[in-house]
Order: C-alpha cells, then sequence, then structure tokens
C-alpha cells in the first residue's frame, strides 16, 4: 500500500493513503474474534499434499527471470523508461510536494521556513546530471522529500485520532542491501541521492548507497542467486560489525557458498564483500512454490506489526505480499492497487458479499492469489473452518466514532483473518467488512483456477 512511480505516476499514493488508517504505535487486536478462532500460525493450514509444486517447476522459472529483469532494470535502462516516467516529472513532483501543507507530529503546522529550508536542498533541473548505476548497501527509507522529519496532510493524521494511522506522507517505501539503484542527483547537502529502484523513486540517505561500475555490475547480473528465507538477518563484516539487516525476500548473488554484499571502499564506490550466510538463512532463488514453503514464508511474516511504507523496518500490506512472492520468483508491483494488476483476475466488485465468497472459494488457489481491495491487499491461503481466510499485514477493521466519524479497531501486524473480520463488532459501518469492499482477486502466477 504505497506511494510509488508506476503508469498511474504520483497520485496513487495519495489514493492509497487512506484505506488502512491506525496509529504506528503499539497497536492491539483484543476484541477480534478471528484472531482466537483462526490459527496464527501456517502449518494450520497445510494441505494433505504439502510438497506437490502450485507452479511447473518451468514456468516458475520464467517467471524468476522475468523478475532478474526488472530488478536490474536500473542498471540496464538509466533513462527511467522502465517506470513510465521522465525526469522532468520527477522533478515537477518534488517542486509541488514543497507547497503543500504539513503537519508535524502533535499535529503542528509544519512552518513555511522550515520547508524552505527542505525544498532548498532539493537541486535544480540543471544541476542535474545523467542518471547513474549505483546498489544499495543496507535496507534503507525511500522519502519523497530529502528529510527524516514525519510530515503528516492533516492534524488529525499526525495525531493518530479515533485510531486512524499517523500516516507519514513522506515515507515512501524502502530498498533492500544488493539492490540495484539509477542514481539521479544529490542533495545540496550531500546527505541524500534521488534514487530510483525497479518500482519506485525517493530520497535515501547517501551513506546506504553507493556508485558501482562496469565490473562490478557484470559480476552481479551474471552470477547465481540466493534469496534470504528466514527474516531480520544480521550480515556481519570481518570486524563482526552489523553492515546490514536483511530482511525475508533479500536477493543477493552466490559464488560457492559466499554471498556478495556490496560495501563501500575507501574510495566511495561500491565493492564486494564475501558473506558466509549460516544454515537455513538463505536458498537457491528461486524457491520451489510449495505449501510447505509457503507456510515456513508465513510463519516468517505473522505477527510482524504494520509498518507504513517500511517504516522502522516493518512491512505493510503490499510489502508483505511483495517479500512473499519474491521467494517464488514473482515480482510484483510495489503499490496494492499496481499489484491488483499483476496477472490476470477476476472482478468481485457489484457482487453480493455471498457471491463474492463463492467465487473465491471456486476459483483462488490457497497460496497463489490476492485478494484486493481499496487500498489494501491480502493473500488468499485456503478454507478454514468453513471459511476462506487470508494473510494480510493490517491496520484494522472500521468502526464508528463520535461525530458521525470512522475510526479503526487495531490489529496493527500480519494476521490470518476471515474476510469478515469484526463481523461481530456491532459499533461498525455498514458493508464494512473486508468482503463488502473487496473487488478483485488476482492470479500472480497467471493461473485462473485448479
Amino acid at each position: 500500500m504505497r506511494f510509488l512511480i508506476t503508469k498511474n505516476i504520483f497520485p496513487a499514493f495519495i489514493i492509497t493513503a487512506f484505506m488502512i488508517t491506525g496509529l504506528t504505535g503499539e497497536a492491539t487486536a483484543a476484541g477480534i474474534a478471528d484472531l482466537d478462532r483462526f490459527p496464527q500460525n501456517g502449518g494450520a493450514y497445510l494441505p494433505a499434499d504439502p510438497d506437490r509444486a502450485v507452479t511447473d517447476p518451468a514456468e516458475q522459472s520464467v517467471y524468476a527471470d522475468e523478475y532478474k529483469t526488472r530488478f536490474f532494470a536500473p542498471w540496464r535502462n538509466a533513462d527511467l523508461s522502465y517506470l513510465d516516467i521522465s525526469l522532468d516529472k520527477i522533478i515537477e513532483f518534488q517542486k509541488n510536494t514543497a507547497k503543500k501543507k504539513f503537519f508535524v507530529e502533535g499535529g503542528r503546522v509544519l512552518t513555511k521556513d522550515s520547508m524552505t529550508k527542505i525544498a532548498a536542498n532539493v537541486p535544480e533541473a540543471v544541476e542535474m546530471g545523467e542518471p547513474r548505476p549505483g546498489v544499495c548497501l543496507a535496507e534503507a527509507d525511500v522519502r519523497v522529500l530529502p528529510t527524516s522529519t514525519p510530515l503528516f496532510s492533516s492534524p488529525e493524521s499526525a495525531l493518530g485520532a479515533r485510531g486512524l494511522l499517523k500516516t507519514d506522507w513522506i515515507q515512501n517505501s524502502t530498498v533492500k542491501p544488493g539492490e540495484p539503484l539509477s542514481v539521479i542527483a544529490a542533495s545540496k547537502d550531500g546527505k541524500w541521492l534521488l534514487a530510483a529502484t525497479g518500482t519506485v523513486v525517493g530520497w535515501i540517505k547517501s551513506g546506504k548507497a553507493a556508485l558501482v561500475n562496469d565490473e562490478f555490475m557484470e559480476r552481479f547480473m551474471y552470477a547465481s542467486y540466493s534469496v534470504f528465507v528466514k527474516d531480520n538477518v544480521a550480515i556481519k563484516g570481518k570486524d563482526g560489525a552489523v553492515i546490514a539487516i536483511a530482511k525475508m525476500g533479500t536477493l543477493l548473488p552466490v559464488e560457492g557458498r559466499d554471498l556478495l554484499v556490496p560495501v563501500k571502499g575507501k574510495d566511495g564506490w561500491a565493492r564486494i564483500m564475501p558473506y558466509r550466510p549460516a544454515d537455513g538463512e538463505t536458498e537457491p532463488f528461486p524457491v520451489p512454490f510449495t505449501p510447505r514453503n509457503a507456510v515456513r514464508a508465513m510463519d516468517q511474516l505473522i505477527g510482524e506489526p504494520y509498518g507504513w511504507g517500511g517504516e522502522r523496518g516493518l512491512r505493510d500490506c503490499s510489502s508483505m505480499t511483495r517479500d512473499y512472492f519474491t521467494l517464488f520468483g514473482v515480482w510484483l508491483p510495489r503499490n496494492s492497487g499496481d499489484q491488483a494488476n499483476a496477472g490476470p483476475g477476476i472482478i468481485l466488485k457489484g457482487a453480493e458479499s455471498g457471491g463474492k465468497l463463492d467465487t473465491i472459494v471456486r476459483d483462488a488457489v490457497p497460496f497463489a492469489t490476492l485478494i484486493h481491495m481499496p487500498g489494501h491487499i491480502m493473500l488468499y491461503i485456503g478454507i478454514y473452518d468453513g471459511e476462506p481466510v487470508v494473510m494480510h499485514n493490517v491496520w484494522g477493521v472500521r468502526i464508528n466514532a463520535p461525530g458521525g466519524k470512522t475510526g479503526r479497531k487495531v490489529i496493527g501486524k500480519t494476521v490470518v483473518s476471515s474476510l469478515r473480520a469484526g463481523a461481530e463488532i456491532e459499533n461498525r459501518p455498514k458493508s464494512g467488512l473486508y468482503i463488502d469492499r473487496a473487488e478483485k482477486i488476482v492470479f500472480p502466477i497467471g493461473s485462473t483456477g485448479r
């Protein structure tokens, strides 16, 4: 659920920003019956044939090749054509963002002087040279403007009123260590880089990235790859210091038993450091797409707190689904709205809730199907206790609040639930359940039924 630069360009962020809203602090799911009814562990959803492939291995290999093509697009298409956007549009968006009215923690208005200082750190178009290939060295936030200060669109958002998410409008996404970049420009103070990944454009701290030369790129692009199947692995240098945190779904090239980890050399350019992962941390990419491996991934994700745009090293709904499918070599866009178009689908919009459930039961493929609603994306994992169930990282369920406004009953983490979670809550809007708002089921691996 993020703003990103694709054919929808920048407005996608604003559209999705207000669906899953709530506080970013400690959350509680007390009172949501589904979280007691449905086991919060992947093993409960294993089918009788857990090692049967969800998709044909040859087909999976094709998807993995396509994944790597998209992954390396910033190095192969420095003109950003793979994002369907021009540098002029990026510059225009930066200027327009700096003209908006923002609020800071506590609900106070961001002063004009403060925004002027932030905007003044963005170079003019004439100061931006040709994009240059780079690489991310450690997990980094991607910001809409070169500032770490959280900025909110309204006092209500800044305060997290009625259980609403404190949505930092400037938090765009995150980049993983080893992820290719196209470096567009540096901020005037040199502390930030405007960079493009395979899915997003934004500002990252300059210490988290380095430029790469042809030799580095060739070694990275034509190596075999491994993917982290364990979450939050600390990658350490020879001195024992942690140099990067690898989330599940992080890809790195491998030579022999060693991963190739990018680090910054004394000259400021990226160089390669070998890293020997412990048993169980990584597997060859892609991991065989079986229910057993899907459940193992689920268990790495269930219970993780919600993190808007990857803030605090956490995931939101679409980064959860993206990292999950990455294990199996399936590329997903970063935004939930674009993930809804990441394969053939079946439209649910306009149908009654009962009809939607029947369609999901009949056509959805467990562990390989997404269910989309405005601003939110969920992974379908099968039938349990007679109900279709999903895994999703979600802020909460809608409730009525004083003054005729809508609030949230907070969940605030990755959970397994039905599509009618919160149905037992009396003080909730009519047609406010997930199934009421579900609009499409999506098949990222191209399968539209058993």
